[in-house]
Protein backbone atom coordinates (compact mmCIF):
# COMPACT_ATOMS: atom_id res chain seq x y z
CA UNK A 1 0.00 0.00 0.00
CA UNK A 2 1.35 3.40 -1.26
CA UNK A 3 1.20 6.33 1.27
CA UNK A 4 0.77 9.60 -0.38
CA UNK A 5 1.91 12.81 1.38
CA UNK A 6 1.15 16.26 1.02
CA UNK A 7 3.46 18.73 -0.21
CA UNK A 8 1.48 21.39 1.21
CA UNK A 9 0.10 22.23 4.56
CA UNK A 10 -3.03 23.38 5.83
CA UNK A 11 -1.88 26.82 6.64
CA UNK A 12 -1.08 27.19 2.92
CA UNK A 13 -4.24 26.06 1.65
CA UNK A 14 -6.02 28.65 4.48
CA UNK A 15 -3.45 31.08 2.83
CA UNK A 16 -4.38 30.63 -0.64
CA UNK A 17 -8.04 30.76 0.03
CA UNK A 18 -7.70 33.72 1.71
CA UNK A 19 -5.87 35.32 -1.13
CA UNK A 20 -8.71 34.21 -3.58
CA UNK A 21 -11.16 35.90 -1.22
CA UNK A 22 -8.89 39.09 -1.70
CA UNK A 23 -8.60 39.25 -4.96
CA UNK A 24 -12.23 39.03 -5.42
CA UNK A 25 -13.11 41.29 -3.03
CA UNK A 26 -10.99 44.29 -4.65
CA UNK A 27 -12.32 42.90 -7.89
CA UNK A 28 -15.90 43.67 -6.44
CA UNK A 29 -14.94 46.89 -4.67
CA UNK A 30 -13.20 48.17 -7.97
CA UNK A 31 -16.37 47.50 -10.40
CA UNK A 32 -18.87 48.76 -8.19
CA UNK A 33 -16.69 51.81 -8.02
CA UNK A 34 -15.78 51.92 -11.79
CA UNK A 35 -19.88 51.71 -11.76
CA UNK A 36 -19.99 54.66 -9.14
CA UNK A 37 -18.15 56.97 -10.97
CA UNK A 38 -19.24 56.28 -14.20
CA UNK A 39 -23.15 56.94 -13.00
CA UNK A 40 -22.28 60.02 -10.98
CA UNK A 41 -20.47 61.50 -14.04
CA UNK A 42 -22.55 60.79 -16.65
CA UNK A 43 -25.60 62.25 -14.46
CA UNK A 44 -23.68 65.16 -13.41
CA UNK A 45 -22.98 66.00 -17.24
CA UNK A 46 -25.42 65.05 -19.28
CA UNK A 47 -28.94 65.42 -17.15
CA UNK A 48 -30.80 67.95 -19.06
CA UNK A 49 -32.37 70.00 -16.60
CA UNK A 50 -31.66 73.67 -15.65
CA UNK A 51 -29.39 74.44 -12.93
CA UNK A 52 -31.10 77.19 -10.91
CA UNK A 53 -29.14 76.91 -7.73
CA UNK A 54 -26.65 74.20 -8.26
CA UNK A 55 -28.38 71.84 -4.90
CA UNK A 56 -30.08 69.89 -7.71
CA UNK A 57 -26.93 68.83 -9.67
CA UNK A 58 -24.86 69.29 -6.29
CA UNK A 59 -26.82 65.84 -4.87
CA UNK A 60 -26.02 63.68 -7.12
CA UNK A 61 -23.59 60.73 -5.37
CA UNK A 62 -23.08 57.21 -4.44
CA UNK A 63 -21.73 55.57 -1.77
CA UNK A 64 -20.78 51.79 -1.32
CA UNK A 65 -21.13 49.87 1.57
CA UNK A 66 -19.53 46.31 2.46
CA UNK A 67 -21.52 44.43 5.39
CA UNK A 68 -22.74 47.69 6.34
CA UNK A 69 -19.97 49.86 5.97
CA UNK A 70 -18.98 52.81 4.02
CA UNK A 71 -16.00 51.68 2.03
CA UNK A 72 -16.36 54.69 -1.21
CA UNK A 73 -18.34 57.55 -1.56
CA UNK A 74 -18.74 60.82 -4.48
CA UNK A 75 -20.30 63.79 -3.35
CA UNK A 76 -19.15 67.26 -4.77
CA UNK A 77 -19.97 70.79 -5.65
CA UNK A 78 -19.69 70.11 -9.47
CA UNK A 79 -22.95 72.43 -10.48
CA UNK A 80 -21.83 75.45 -12.67
CA UNK A 81 -24.67 78.14 -12.08
CA UNK A 82 -24.32 81.77 -13.20
CA UNK A 83 -25.62 84.23 -10.44
CA UNK A 84 -26.36 88.29 -10.15
CA UNK A 85 -23.66 89.63 -7.52
CA UNK A 86 -26.67 91.46 -5.33
CA UNK A 87 -24.12 94.19 -3.26
CA UNK A 88 -20.67 95.86 -3.48
CA UNK A 89 -18.91 97.55 -6.32
CA UNK A 90 -19.42 94.62 -8.89
CA UNK A 91 -23.66 94.50 -8.33
CA UNK A 92 -25.99 93.03 -11.10
CA UNK A 93 -22.60 91.69 -12.82
CA UNK A 94 -22.54 87.79 -13.21
CA UNK A 95 -20.30 85.36 -11.89
CA UNK A 96 -20.09 81.83 -12.08
CA UNK A 97 -20.77 79.30 -8.89
CA UNK A 98 -20.35 75.77 -7.84
CA UNK A 99 -23.76 75.80 -6.07
CA UNK A 100 -23.86 75.84 -2.53
CA UNK A 101 -23.49 72.47 -0.05
CA UNK A 102 -27.02 72.18 0.31
CA UNK A 103 -27.31 69.83 -2.28
CA UNK A 104 -24.34 67.86 -1.40
CA UNK A 105 -25.41 67.67 2.25
CA UNK A 106 -28.71 66.51 1.41
CA UNK A 107 -27.08 63.72 -0.63
CA UNK A 108 -24.99 61.94 1.98
CA UNK A 109 -28.06 62.12 4.31
CA UNK A 110 -30.20 60.48 1.96
CA UNK A 111 -27.53 58.00 1.10
CA UNK A 112 -26.94 57.42 4.86
CA UNK A 113 -30.80 56.46 5.40
CA UNK A 114 -30.26 54.41 2.22
CA UNK A 115 -27.27 52.26 3.61
CA UNK A 116 -29.03 51.50 7.19
CA UNK A 117 -31.01 49.33 5.37
CA UNK A 118 -28.21 47.08 4.05
CA UNK A 119 -26.31 45.23 6.35
CA UNK A 120 -24.92 42.24 4.51
CA UNK A 121 -22.85 41.93 1.42
CA UNK A 122 -22.02 44.77 -1.26
CA UNK A 123 -24.15 47.55 -1.54
CA UNK A 124 -23.49 50.96 -4.48
CA UNK A 125 -26.39 53.32 -3.54
CA UNK A 126 -26.74 56.16 -5.80
CA UNK A 127 -28.86 58.97 -5.45
CA UNK A 128 -29.97 62.68 -6.08
CA UNK A 129 -30.50 63.70 -2.81
CA UNK A 130 -32.77 66.89 -3.35
CA UNK A 131 -36.32 65.95 -2.32
CA UNK A 132 -37.83 67.51 -5.67
CA UNK A 133 -35.55 65.56 -7.82
CA UNK A 134 -38.86 62.71 -8.70
CA UNK A 135 -40.76 66.01 -9.16
CA UNK A 136 -37.89 66.89 -12.00
CA UNK A 137 -37.56 63.26 -13.50
CA UNK A 138 -41.58 63.48 -13.60
CA UNK A 139 -41.71 66.49 -15.86
CA UNK A 140 -39.88 65.24 -18.73
CA UNK A 141 -36.12 65.87 -17.39
CA UNK A 142 -33.55 63.19 -16.95
CA UNK A 143 -31.64 63.54 -13.37
CA UNK A 144 -30.55 60.12 -12.99
CA UNK A 145 -32.69 57.47 -15.00
CA UNK A 146 -30.43 57.21 -18.21
CA UNK A 147 -27.27 57.11 -15.95
CA UNK A 148 -29.44 54.58 -14.03
CA UNK A 149 -30.08 52.08 -16.95
CA UNK A 150 -26.46 52.40 -18.01
CA UNK A 151 -25.21 51.46 -14.51
CA UNK A 152 -27.42 48.55 -14.23
CA UNK A 153 -26.04 47.12 -17.21
CA UNK A 154 -22.36 47.74 -16.58
CA UNK A 155 -23.31 45.83 -13.17
CA UNK A 156 -24.97 43.04 -14.62
CA UNK A 157 -21.62 42.47 -16.80
CA UNK A 158 -19.58 43.11 -13.95
CA UNK A 159 -21.41 40.62 -12.17
CA UNK A 160 -21.49 38.16 -15.37
CA UNK A 161 -17.26 39.03 -15.34
CA UNK A 162 -16.47 38.26 -12.39
CA UNK A 163 -17.93 35.01 -12.30
CA UNK A 164 -16.40 33.91 -14.97
CA UNK A 165 -12.95 34.93 -13.72
CA UNK A 166 -13.58 32.84 -10.22
CA UNK A 167 -15.04 30.13 -12.29
CA UNK A 168 -11.25 30.49 -13.88
CA UNK A 169 -9.71 30.37 -10.40
CA UNK A 170 -10.49 27.04 -9.41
Amino acid sequence: MAVIRPRFSNGQIQEMLTERLKRIDSAILTRLQYIGESFVKNAREKADFTDRTGNLRNSIGYIILKNGVQMYENFRRTANVEVSIKSGRNRGQKRNTKGGKRGMEAAREVAANAAGNFQNGYVLIVVAGMEYAAFVEAMGYDVLTASSEIAKRDLQNAIKSIKQKMTRMR
